[in-house]
């Protein structure tokens, strides 16, 4: 019974002095309203107490004065929970006061209702900071100085207008006597726990920021700026200046830890800063310890003052590793850089050396299998210049992976019209396929544009490594070139080469290594099919100057495919012409009709003299609107139609062509460029695009292919 007694008073005690409480309050405002609200709390009490004695005396004018000033306080603590807390703490303050000087006069100086005044006092320093509200306790002090004196010089001795009952004077003192007595001693006892619990926040503090200061990374000095003396500094100072104790380096002057030069450079900060301590001044300092090493560091010096004195606090970061490490890189690299230039003058050298008489060499196999040798000699001579050329090819790779390496590879930009060039490679290499009893496959995607600005010199020298490797671990089976577009915009396309071949493959934990400078999957293959096994390295450090990844994929004993997908400006400037002597040998279709829809007379003249000499039937529309007539109305094999026209462009038209017929192949006829122009053609229903002014031989290849074998 008696704790459920405790623990509910104790509920009612702490829902009271932690009402009003908010989360964003401050924690020093947090605790005044809880000091308030214990004012508050024991005051009403008091009253509560007062007011009983009062009604058992029979002095009612001072039990109503007693609820008057209660209802104050209650006010008082209203407007504190509303965040009022400053109006809350000069009312309670105001009313405490008059409440005091009205009893003392009511009841008289024998009641000792003054003797609050001793509690009072107390909840003064209680309830307001001394540091932080100094002139705020100064006038609350006044005017209860200033009411006090109104109290003892107005007050009457004893004042009998209310009931007066023998020894009441004496009780009523008693009763004020007591309830100051127990309001002191409370207020006492919280004003030494509040200094306790200060004390021990201010030394858990001061061990938390000593923990800092200690465990910090940077070594920390405070310097007397005006004396030039050491005054402290932590743990890792210590350390980094060599020494056993801080004793040996406290008091010393500035001269034992910094240069003249660095100290003057630190009152030049000072009068820079001009006491702002919100800055600093940075920078590498070097420092010598105990033991003459040197410490290399980062030095943050802040200006700051403490009683009116001013100090410098030096944070000092290590940086010896750092800087040796700098070092260490710099001497291998200038090492690197050495080797390299030595390299490079080698490999000069040898080029020069090695070439002048390689070239004697395959000069003079040249002269003798142009002269008159016996037959028996002819096996030798093809094997001296096989052998001669074969290590001048050597030669170049060493040379061309050297100068890549070195970055001083670059790619020129000249047109190269890439189909031709693949039948270059297709005739260069299919000869030597065939001799080996291999079949030689040539893909090349007929969307690819006519001309690209490219390095032919360096396509080539990819596509001849990867063609000759093909070649050479392909015993059976077929070698395929193929080139397909696979995206495109006005100016550049994607193109994806391909080098597939049925050779012996490359185990799946090789396929990276072979990329390496001079390796190859294993010792047999180097003794079995030779090389140097730079082949490989050097085309994909090519490829990736074109911005592109030689990539493979192989299975061993079934084959290996490289790949590598590049973007190819177009050429915008190629000269377009007509070839007549290809035009002359273009196959003529039998029984085809196509409706041409051209709003330019000159354009429709020059399509119908070609159509027309190709065997086709022409019917023509000057606008969009007339070609769906037209094609409503008769039957055909294909339309060629245009994209810009009057009255109905060539897109709706061909939308109200596809509602008739869903699968008549349409050709977009037309002079406009845009990014990706192709691709929204075949998407809005085109089956191929035409650009004006158009090739012949590229109009009768995309008719022939859609329109069947009719040729």
């Amino acid at each position: 019974m008696n704790n459920h007694l405790i623990l509910t008073f104790r509920s009612f005690y702490e829902d009271i002095i932690y009402s009003g409480l908010r989360e964003d309050y401050s924690p020093s405002r947090r605790r005044k309203m809880i000091r308030f609200n214990q004012f508050i709390l024991l005051t009403l009490i008091a009253n509560f107490v007062s007011v009983i004695s009062y009604f058992s005396y029979g002095l009612y004018i001072s039990a109503l004065i007693n609820l008057s000033a209660a209802y104050f306080f209650i006010l008082a603590f209203h407007l504190s929970q509303r965040g009022k807390f400053e109006l809350a703490r000069i009312l309670s303050i105001v009313n405490l006061n008059l409440y005091l000087v009205i009893m003392n006069y009511v009841e008289g100086l024998r009641a000792g209702e003054y003797l609050f005044y001793f509690p009072y006092f107390l909840v003064m320093t209680f309830i307001i900071s001394f540091k932080r509200n100094l002139r705020e306790l100064i006038f609350v002090y006044a005017f209860t100085i200033l009411s006090v004196v109104i109290c003892f010089e107005w007050s009457p001795r004893e004042n009998l207008y209310q009931v007066h009952i023998l020894n009441m004077f004496t009780e009523l003192y008693n009763r004020s006597l007591t309830i100051s007595l127990l309001l002191t001693t409370f207020f006492s006892y919280a004003i030494l726990r509040i200094n306790r619990n200060n004390e021990t926040t201010i030394l858990k503090e001061k061990h938390f920021v000593d923990t800092i200061y200690n465990t910090s990374l940077d070594g920390v000095f405070i310097l007397d700026s005006e004396r030039l003396v050491i005054t402290d500094c932590n743990n890792r100072a210590i350390e980094l200046l060599e020494i056993e104790n801080k004793k040996d380096i406290v008091g010393c002057h500035m001269n034992d830890l910094f240069t003249r030069d660095q100290i003057k450079l630190f009152k030049n900060m000072e009068e820079s800063l001009a006491g702002d301590t919100t800055k600093s001044w940075q920078g590498e300092l070097a420092l010598s310890s105990r033991k003459d090493n040197t410490v290399f560091a980062f030095v943050s010096v802040v200006s700051f003052s403490d009683n009116n004195h001013r100090f410098w606090k030096i944070s000092v970061l290590d940086l010896s590793e750092i800087k040796m490490t700098q070092f260490e890189l710099m001497k291998a690299k200038q090492k690197a850089e050495s080797a390299s230039l030595a390299k490079s003058r080698f490999l000069s050298n040898m080029s020069h050396e090695l070439r002048t008489p390689l070239n004697g060499i395959i000069g003079a196999s040249n002269l003798l299998l142009q002269e008159e040798y016996l037959s028996g000699q002819k096996p030798h001579l093809d094997i001296l210049k096989f052998s001669s050329e074969h290590m001048m090819i050597l030669i170049n790779e060493i040379l061309d992976f050297n100068k890549i390496e070195s970055g001083k590879f670059q790619l020129e930009s000249s047109p190269v019209d890439i189909k031709a060039f693949l039948r270059e490679l297709e005739v260069q290499f299919s000869v030597q396929a065939h001799a080996k009893g291999l079949a030689f496959l040539t893909i090349i995607d007929e969307q690819l544009e006519p001309q690209f600005l490219t390095d032919k010199t360096r396509l080539n020298q990819i596509f001849s490594n990867l063609l000759s490797n093909a070649l050479k671990f392909t015993h059976t089976g077929c070698i395929t070139l193929a080139a397909r577009k696979i995206a495109g915009t006005s100016k550049t396309s994607a193109v994806q080469f391909l080098v597939q071949d049925t050779g012996i493959g490359i185990p799946s934990g090789k396929q990276q290594e072979i990329f390496d400078s001079f390796t190859q999957a294993d010792a047999d293959t180097t003794r079995k099919y030779g090389g140097t096994g730079l082949g490989l390295a050097i085309s994909k450090k090519l490829v990736s100057l074109f911005s592109g990844e030689l990539l493979l994929s192989s299975k061993e004993g079934k084959g290996s495919t490289f790949y590598f997908t590049v973007e190819l400006t177009i050429n915008e400037n190629r000269k377009l012409y007509i070839d007549e002597e290809k035009v002359k040998q273009l196959a003529v279709f039998k029984d085809i009709r196509v409706l041409i829809a051209e709003d330019n007379a000159a354009n429709m003249s020059i399509a119908r003299r070609f159509l027309s000499k190709w065997g086709i039937e022409v019917h023509e529309a000057v606008n969009g609107r007339e070609a769906v007539e037209k094609f409503r109305s008769g039957s055909f094999d294909l339309v060629l139609i245009d994209l810009e026209m009057p009255e109905m462009d060539g897109i709706t038209a061909l939308a109200e062509i596809r509602k008739l017929n869903q699968t008549i192949p349409a050709i977009a006829f037309t002079a406009a460029v845009y990014d990706d122009m192709r691709g929204d053609l075949l998407r809005k229903g085109f089956r191929e695009v035409v650009s004006k002014p158009f090739r012949p031989e590229d109009l009768h290849t995309k008719i022939s292919r859609l329109v069947g074998n009719r040729a």
